[in-house]
């Protein structure tokens, strides 16, 4: 996953906040994941430009053809309704570090099923000139293996026909299209693989589907606006009930992170680590990874005798989750200081290094000497023999 250091007024907890976020986007806990636009979206603003509801592109509208783009890498696409084929349009921009963050995600999609069918657009939008696009994808070599497109530009036939035409305000988003139909529109991390594979099947029902979508997507709506008052009070209990027992997304890997979360503020490590042995019995689906929904928690955790304990046994599920990757410098700093407290100081130190010669390379950005500075510090204190919470 590419992360980029240089940010608007970054400082080191933004940088964190940052790839934490790319983090849980691409395992599948961030709201946007769970939702999904319906046919008909809301009335826009008065202020913006509207478009007639009837007129609105969605669910169950023709694909508008995808013209005028440049194709970068792959195959060119001329139509999108051959028989047995799912086309995933997908929209990002260079700029935009929620779409970068979900590259990963296409890209495990593509390599799984571009042979059974699938084919993924990465069409690069709302940025003029084609030259960033095109290094980018060069720089991301086979970790963004899948096709990809320039759309032509902010005032592209693209951006009229799809963007302007479906009500899009922000990117990531995609459309998924079978037999030249959009049959979903939404955050492209809603695009897990249980998702493809029955927009895939035969007995495919366009109809049922919509329909199940805009359900989903009412039920997210509440239940955001429930999380959302617990938030605001603070009220982590509360939390934790919510996501144990509110249906849309009971047993669920969102379900699990804001249980860990909870866990961790309520300072109930006794819970937490009878969690784990719900994530890693599969109570929350094959998706749900323990490394990244409980590890994430180590950053910033005081050292205590449970929270060693908890780290005993997080440990060793790295190597069988292949977890975290090179790039997620968030998730190798919390493995950095779970290996600390195992007592695998100079493996701990390896990891901090590591991120640091990535980290490097971007000398002169903003943000980057503040957070090589601090991984110094850390590297420092491990041979000491301490490793404060990375703040």
């Amino acid at each position: 996953m590419k992360f980029k250091l240089k940010l608007n007024k970054a400082s080191l907890k933004q940088t964190l906040a940052i790839a934490s976020a790319a983090t849980v986007t691409v395992t599948g806990l961030a709201p946007a994941q769970e939702a999904v636009t319906p046919a008909v979206p809301a009335k826009p603003a008065a202020t913006e430009p509207a478009v007639a509801a009837a007129e609105i592109l969605g669910v169950g509208s023709v694909a508008p053809a995808l013209t005028g783009v440049t194709w970068i890498q792959g195959d060119e696409v001329k139509s999108m309704d051959e028989n047995g084929k799912l086309y995933i349009v997908e929209c990002w921009a260079t700029w935009c570090g929620p779409c970068i963050a979900i590259i990963p995600h296409m890209n495990e999609l593509h390599n799984k099923y571009a042979d059974k069918g699938l084919v993924i657009m990465g069409m690069n939008v709302w940025e003029d000139g084609i030259e960033k696009a095109q290094n980018f994808v060069k720089k991301q070599g086979e970790e963004m293996s899948y096709r990809v497109a320039f759309s032509g530009g902010k005032k592209s036939p693209f951006t009229t026909a799809w963007l302007e035409a479906s009500n899009t305000k922000g990117i990531p988003i995609a459309f998924a299209v079978r037999d030249g139909e959009i049959i979903y529109k939404g955050h492209p991390g809603g695009l897990s693989d249980t998702t493809i594979e029955l927009m895939m099947a035969e007995d495919f029902n366009a109809d049922a589907f919509a329909k199940e979508q805009t359900e989903k997507a009412a039920a997210g709506k509440a239940f955001s606006v429930k999380l959302n008052e617990l938030y605001q009070a603070q009220d982590w209990a509360g939390i934790k009930a919510l996501a144990s027992t509110d249906k849309f997304v009971k047993g669920k890997p969102w379900a699990a992170d804001l249980i860990g979360k909870a866990n961790q503020q309520l300072d109930d490590w006794d819970a937490q680590t009878a969690h784990l042995k719900d994530i890693v019995d599969g109570k929350y689906g094959t998706d749900a990874k323990a490394t990244q929904i409980l590890g994430s928690g180590f950053v910033t955790v005081e050292a205590s005798d449970e929270v060693k304990a908890l780290a005993a046994k997080l440990e060793p599920l790295y190597i069988t989750e292949k977890a975290p990757d090179k790039k997620d410098f968030f998730g190798r700093v919390a493995h950095a200081r779970i290996l600390f407290f195992v007592g695998k100081n100079e493996e701990a130190v390896k990891q901090l290094e590591g991120v640091k010669a990535i980290v490097s390379e971007k000398e002169g950005q903003r943000g980057v000497a503040e957070f090589v500075a601090k991984l110094d510090e850390s590297i420092a204190g491990i041979k000491a023999g301490e490793f404060p919470p990375f703040k």
